[in-house]
C-alpha cells in the first residue's frame, strides 16, 4: 500500500493516508444495530409454530417426558453442531447463502438449495399467517362465532359426545352410568364440534379435492396482502428494520405463552391434560421411531440448512461471539417448545373435560391443533374473546419471525448474486418478492387451496431439507477442512478451547451419520400425501415428489456448471481440484480479516472511509 497524497472536497490535502482498495462485503452489506438485534432475531427465527404444534403431540405420543431424553442428546449431537457451524461459517464471510461457497466452489448449489427451500416454505407459511388474521378479525365478539351450533354453516351433525360427568337432556340430568344402567335412549353420538365445522365451511370453505380449486375467497386474499405487507414493513431496510422488529415480535409471544399458562392451569382438568402430556413410557426408548422423531424435530425447530442462521450470521460484526449465542439460541428454543406444550395440554385437559372427549381424540398436531381443537378450548372460557385474540396475535407474532427470517434469506441471497444491480434497489427489490410471494400464494386461499397447502406442507421442506444439510456439513468439514474452519473460527473468537474438537467430532461424523438416519427411516416410513380421508391422485403425488428434489437437485446441476464453465485446468484432476480450493475472492476475504488493520472486525475499513468521507469526496468502498 502506497502513501498518497490527495485534496478534500474542501481543498485539504490528506496526508500519509494509505491507498487502501477494500472487497470488504460488511462494508456493502451492513451490519445489525446491536449483538442483541441478532440474537433476538435468531429466537424469533428458531421459534415457529412447530414449537406449539408440532412439539406436544410429539412429546405426547412417544412416550411423554421420556421423548426430552432423545430430544436432548439429538440437541447436543446435531442441533448444536450445525447450528453452531452455520452461524460461524456465516459471520467469517460476510456472506449470503449462495455467495458464500466461494469457499468451495463445487458446492455452489447448496446455497441455491437453501434459496429454493425457503422460497417454496414461505409461499404456503404465510398461508397460515392469512389464517391467523382471519381468526383475529372475528374474535371481536361479544361470543365467538365457533362456540355453538347455531350458526347458518353448522350441519345437523354438529355437536359433542356425551360428556362423562353428565348433561341436560329433556330437562332430566344424564350421565354415562344411567345410560348403561337404565337403558336410557340418547341421541346418536356426535363428533364434529363447532370449531371444526368452522374451519372447513367457513375458513376454509373446502372443495372436494385438489382437482377442484375453484374460485379466489378474496377475504382470505385481502388476510394474505396484510401477511405480506407486514413483512415487507419488516424486511424493507434489511437487517436495520428487521432488527428493531424482534424487540416485540420476539418477546411478546413469551408473555401471552404464561399468561395463557396461568389461565389454562386454572381450568378444570389441566392437570389431566398435563398428566398424559408429561407420562413416561420407558419402553419407547426401545423403538426407533422416538429417536427419528426427536432428531428431525430438532432439524426442523432449529432451522439449520433453511439458510436464515447463515444470511443472519452474514450481518454479524467479525468478532461476535457466535458460539455464546450457539448455545443459547438452541437452549431458548428447546425450552420453548417444552414450556409451550405445558400450556397447550393444560388447555386440552380442559376441552377434555367439558366435551366428553378423550384426551387422544384431541391431542392432534400441525393446523387441526391450533384453528380447530385449541379454539374449540377457548370458546369456553370465560372472556372467550380476548383469550381468542391474544392467542392467535401470539401465533402471528411467532409466524412472523420466522417468516421474515426465510423471506430475507431468498432477498439475501440473491441481492449478494447480483449486487451492483440489486443492492442500492433493496428496497424495490424486495418489495417485488414479496409481490411475487403474494401471487404464487393465491391458488391457496382458493376453496382447494387446503390441498395445495397440504402437499406442499408434506413434501417441500422433507427430503430436501435433510440432503442439504448433510451435503452443506460434509462440503465444510471434509472439502473446505475442519482445520481450516476452526483456524477461522479462533481468528474471531480469539481463543481455542478443547470443546472445538467436539464440534469436529460431530461434523466429521455424528451429525452427518443423524441426518442419513433420518432420510433412511423418512424414506422407510414414508406415506403418501393425504388430507384427512381425501387421498391425493397420482398427478398432485407427482408434484409433490418433484417439489422434494428440485432443491437438492441444485446441488449436482451446479457441479457440473462450474465444472465445464468455472473450473480451471486442462486435465480433469486440474479442474476438479481448482473447484475444491476457495476462489480467489474468498481469499482476499481470509487476508483482509488477517490483517493487523482489522483489528475492529468487518468495521474497521468502514471507520477509515467514513472519516475521508466527511473530509472530501472519497465514497464508501472506492481507493482512497
Amino acid at each position: 500500500m502506497d502513501k498518497s497524497k490527495k485534496l478534500n472536497g474542501n481543498g485539504y490535502e490528506v496526508v500519509g493516508v494509505e491507498t487502501v482498495t477494500t472487497s470488504n462485503p460488511a462494508v456493502e452489506r451492513g451490519n445489525w444495530g446491536r449483538q442483541l438485534d441478532y440474537i433476538l432475531s435468531c429466537i424469533g427465527y428458531a421459534v415457529g409454530l412447530g414449537n406449539i404444534w408440532r412439539f406436544p403431540y410429539l412429546c405426547y405420543r412417544n412416550g411423554g417426558g421420556v421423548f426430552l431424553i432423545p430430544y436432548i442428546i439429538m440437541l447436543f449431537l446435531a442441533g448444536m453442531p450445525l447450528f453452531f457451524l452455520e452461524t460461524a461459517f456465516g459471520q467469517y464471510a460476510s456472506q449470503g447463502p449462495v455467495t458464500i461457497w466461494k469457499a468451495c466452489p463445487l458446492f455452489t448449489g447448496i446455497g441455491w438449495a437453501m434459496v429454493i427451500i425457503s422460497g417454496m416454505v414461505v409461499v404456503y407459511y404465510n398461508i397460515i399467517m392469512a389464517w391467523t388474521a382471519f381468526f383475529i378479525f372475528n374474535s371481536f365478539t361479544l361470543e365467538l362465532p365457533w362456540k355453538t351450533c347455531d350458526n347458518e354453516w353448522n350441519s345437523d351433525d354438529c355437536g359433542y359426545a356425551l360428556p362423562p360427568n353428565g348433561t341436560m337432556m329433556n330437562g332430566t340430568w344424564i350421565n354415562q352410568t344411567m345410560v348403561g344402567v337404565m337403558n336410557i335412549s340418547v341421541p346418536e353420538i356426535k363428533r364434529i364440534t363447532p370449531a371444526q365445522e368452522y374451519w372447513s365451511k367457513v375458513v376454509l370453505d373446502e372443495s372436494d379435492g385438489i382437482h377442484n380449486l375453484g374460485p379466489i375467497r378474496w377475504e382470505m386474499a385481502l388476510c394474505l396482502l396484510l401477511a405480506w405487507f407486514v413483512v415487507f414493513l419488516c424486511i424493507c431496510k434489511g437487517v436495520k428494520s428487521s432488527g428493531k422488529v424482534v424487540y416485540f415480535t420476539a418477546t411478546f409471544p413469551y408473555i401471552i405463552l404464561v399468561c395463557l399458562l396461568v389461565r389454562g392451569l386454572t381450568l378444570e382438568g389441566a392437570s389431566k391434560g398435563i398428566g398424559y402430556y408429561m407420562n413416561a413410557d420407558w419402553e419407547r426408548l426401545k423403538t426407533s421411531k422416538i429417536w427419528n422423531d426427536a432428531a428431525s424435530q430438532i432439524f426442523y425447530s432449529l432451522g439449520p440448512a433453511w439458510g436464515g442462521i447463515l444470511t443472519f450470521s452474514s450481518y454479524n460484526k467479525f468478532h461476535h461471539n457466535c458460539f455464546r449465542d450457539a448455545i443459547m439460541v438452541p437452549l431458548i428454543n428447546c425450552s420453548t417448545s417444552i414450556f409451550a406444550g405445558f400450556v397447550v395440554f393444560a388447555t386440552l385437559g380442559f376441552m377434555s373435560e367439558k366435551t366428553g372427549m378423550d384426551i387422544e381424540d384431541v391431542a392432534i398436531q400441525g393446523p387441526g391443533l391450533v384453528f380447530v381443537t385449541y379454539p374449540e378450548a377457548i370458546a369456553q372460557m370465560p372472556l372467550a374473546p380476548l383469550w381468542s385474540v391474544l392467542f392467535f396475535f401470539m401465533l402471528f407474532l411467532v409466524g412472523l419471525d420466522t417468516q421474515f427470517g426465510m423471506t430475507e434469506t431468498v432477498i439475501s441471497g440473491i441481492i449478494d448474486q447480483f449486487p451492483d444491480k440489486l443492492r442500492k434497489r433493496k428496497t424495490l427489490f424486495s418489495f417485488c418478492v414479496c409481490c411475487l410471494f403474494f401471487l404464487l400464494g393465491l391458488p391457496l386461499v382458493t376453496r382447494g387451496g387446503i390441498y395445495v397447502f397440504e402437499l406442499i406442507n408434506w413434501y417441500s421442506a422433507w427430503l430436501s431439507l435433510m440432503i442439504v444439510g448433510m451435503t452443506e456439513c460434509i462440503a465444510i468439514a471434509y472439502f473446505y477442512g475442519v482445520k481450516r474452519f476452526l483456524a477461522d473460527i479462533n481468528q474471531m473468537l480469539g481463543y481455542d478451547i478443547i470443546i472445538w474438537w467436539w464440534y469436529c467430532f460431530c461434523w466429521l461424523f455424528m451429525t452427518p451419520a443423524i441426518i442419513i438416519f433420518i432420510i433412511v427411516f423418512g424414506i422407510w416410513e414414508y406415506v403418501p400425501v393425504f388430507y384427512g380421508t381425501y387421498k391425493y391422485p397420482a398427478w398432485a403425488e407427482a408434484i409433490g415428489w418433484l417439489m422434494a428434489f428440485i432443491a437438492p437437485a441444485m446441488i449436482p446441476l451446479f457441479m457440473v456448471f462450474n465444472y465445464f464453465f468455472m473450473s480451471e485446468g486442462d486435465t480433469v484432476p486440474q479442474r476438479l481440484s481448482s473447484l475444491i480450493r476457495p476462489t480467489s475472492e474468498w481469499e482476499s476475504i481470509r487476508a483482509h480479516n488477517e490483517s493487523p488493520e482489522n483489528n475492529d472486525g468487518h468495521l474497521a475499513l468502514t471507520k477509515i472511509e467514513s472519516n475521508l468521507t466527511m473530509n472530501g469526496n472519497t465514497k464508501p468502498g472506492q481507493a482512497v
